[in-house]
């Protein structure tokens, strides 16, 4: 039976440290150098730069689902590294990379002009071309990469793969403050971002080769029936990862065709400072999917699974997200130096849709690791449509403002339909996820109401200093009214009167404290008394 036993909870536990150190340390790079570019730049220049790095992003979510399907591959191996289709798989996704990185090329030089129009590059089309074309290098890079990373991933290498990212990054950040200093422009950042890729890729391979020797692409050794994983799984998990190019790099082009770059560019910074509160649960679901798999043979131990990643998600981001919408101001004035019109606001916007999102999370690895990731794409799709469907209307009604408008619509709308959909799907019971969501949504919304009619009172002022000290009290009353309101109320810990569950029935007696009686029906529990009172 599989369970979640000390020495996997440790293992998750480091794995998530580890992944969070490195990507910390990555964010601390870009957060360093950010607002070096941005005044060296200026704010139309900066535009186009986040322009180009929004299309490399777009064309690296295109990998057919194989990144996942990969690193699905190595954590369901038995461990004697012979396995056909692993290599098989892997060899694919080589395969599709390279394809890939060499038709972007091709379609962009015979499309550049036309781009050019479409996003108002202005007299920086020329550079941007060039600009454009290192940058698809570092794609090329990135896909040779991918493999050899899903390898580390799979064997629940995440600390190694993390902390490798962290060194490229570091040394990146140097290159950049030096050409920086030396007058650098597009170009010059183009280069030193391939330059960190093929750092990055190069010890990543050696990494994987030392530990994992047999976990190698091998082309010979593909067949017609491995063609089924990009069919099925890899198709499904491509449309999933299409929705975070339409509700987050979309909005970028969207913003640049009907208003500036420049606008695109203030819209991002505020998409980047929303990365660190997705930091940490982004990174803990990473670090479980194998976990996922490797005990979606029980499905008792994957219902608590569920459930209990579900519960420590919504109780971490939930005051997160209410202090990072009452501080969103000075929390980019703190960092760039200085107020920057709409990155508070595409901040403020989006942080409640992204963190339901994310809380939903636990559900999307679950039907990934059950082998049904077509769960998602009809919510996926949902997505997609209510985001272009609402995107134009709201920009005639809020200007600017109506993108990220739409995005969050679009997200909250379909992850509900998720929710659903996948429950009555599986045959879960939805309502222990919905207490559970209610909750501390509730605890969010009242602490930000709170935090905001107090905010008028509280200290601030000019320069770093005076953000600082705003992001300090905001924060600090919103996070102690939520914490309050999350932890403190009886009826978010449940008990059970009447008969208690059988105690040899493990099954029922484990059962996290934040889930009731439902959920002994799906575990197969001899439990039939209705919950307490909360």
């Amino acid at each position: 039976m599989v369970s979640l036993s000390t020495g996997t909870g440790r293992r998750v536990a480091r794995n998530t440290a580890s992944l969070l150190g490195g990507r910390l340390i990555v964010t601390a790079v870009g957060l360093l150098t950010l607002p070096l570019v941005y005044r060296h730049l200026g704010s139309q220049e900066f535009g186009v730069w986040v322009l180009l790095c929004a299309v490399v992003a777009v064309l690296a979510i295109i990998d057919l689902g194989l990144g996942s399907a990969m690193v699905r591959e190595v954590a369901r191996d038995d461990g004697d590294s012979s396995s056909r289709r692993l290599r098989a798989t892997l060899a694919l996704g080589l395969v599709w990379a390279v394809c890939l990185a060499v038709l972007a090329t091709a379609l962009l030089t015979v499309s550049w002009s036309w781009v050019g129009r479409l996003l108002q590059l202005g007299e920086l089309a020329g550079e941007a071309r060039r600009a454009m074309l290192w940058l698809l290098l570092s794609l090329f890079l990135g896909g040779v990469e991918l493999p050899w990373r899903a390898v580390l991933e799979g064997t629940q290498r995440h600390g190694t793969a993390a902390w490798i990212g962290a060194g490229a990054a570091l040394v990146g950040g140097v290159l950049t403050v030096g050409l920086l200093r030396i007058g650098g422009g597009l170009v010059g950042l183009a280069a030193v971002t391939a330059l960190a890729s093929g750092l990055r890729t190069g010890l990543t391979i050696l990494t994987a080769h030392r530990y994992c020797p047999a976990y190698t692409p091998r082309l010979p050794e593909i067949r017609r029936e491995d063609l089924r994983v990009v069919r099925g799984y890899g198709l499904r998990v491509q449309a999933t990862s299409a929705s975070g190019v339409v509700n987050t790099e979309l909005d970028r082009f969207v913003l640049s065709g009907f208003f500036t770059p420049a606008t695109a560019g203030h819209f991002d910074l505020g998409a980047r400072l929303l990365n660190l509160l997705r930091l940490p649960p982004g990174f803990a679901l990473l670090a479980l999917f194998p976990v996922a798999v490797a005990g979606a043979a029980n499905p008792g131990w994957l219902d608590r699974f569920y459930l209990r990643t579900t519960w420590r998600l919504a109780v971490f981001l939930a005051p997160c997200t209410a202090a990072v919408v009452v501080a969103a101001d000075p929390l980019v004035r703190l960092w760039i130096g200085a107020q920057v019109p709409w990155a508070a606001t595409n901040l403020a916007v989006l942080a409640p849709a992204y963190a339901v999102n994310l809380v939903l999370g636990a559900a999307t690895i679950v039907a990934r690791a059950e082998g049904r990731p077509g769960l998602e794409t009809r919510y996926v799709m949902l997505s997609v449509l209510l985001n272009l469907g609402a995107t134009v209307p709201l920009i005639w009604l809020y200007g600017p403002v109506g993108v990220p408008l739409a995005t969050a619509a679009a997200i909250l709308l379909s992850s509900g339909y998720f929710l659903w959909h996948f429950h009555r799907t599986t045959a879960r019971p939805l309502a222990p996820v919905l207490r559970i969501l209610g909750w501390t949504a509730t605890a969010a919304v009242v602490a930000a109401a709170v935090g905001g009619l107090v905010s008028p009172h509280l200290p601030d002022g000019d320069g770093r200093l005076g953000a600082a000290l705003a992001v300090c009290c905001r924060t600090g009353i919103t996070l102690l009214v939520a914490t309050f309101l999350v932890a403190g109320v009886r009826w978010f810990r449940p008990t059970f009167d009447g008969r208690a569950p059988d105690p040899a029935d493990r099954t029922a007696a484990q059962v996290h404290p934040c889930v009731d009686a439902e959920i002994a029906v799906r575990t197969g529990a001899p439990l039939t008394d209705e919950v307490g009172n909360r």
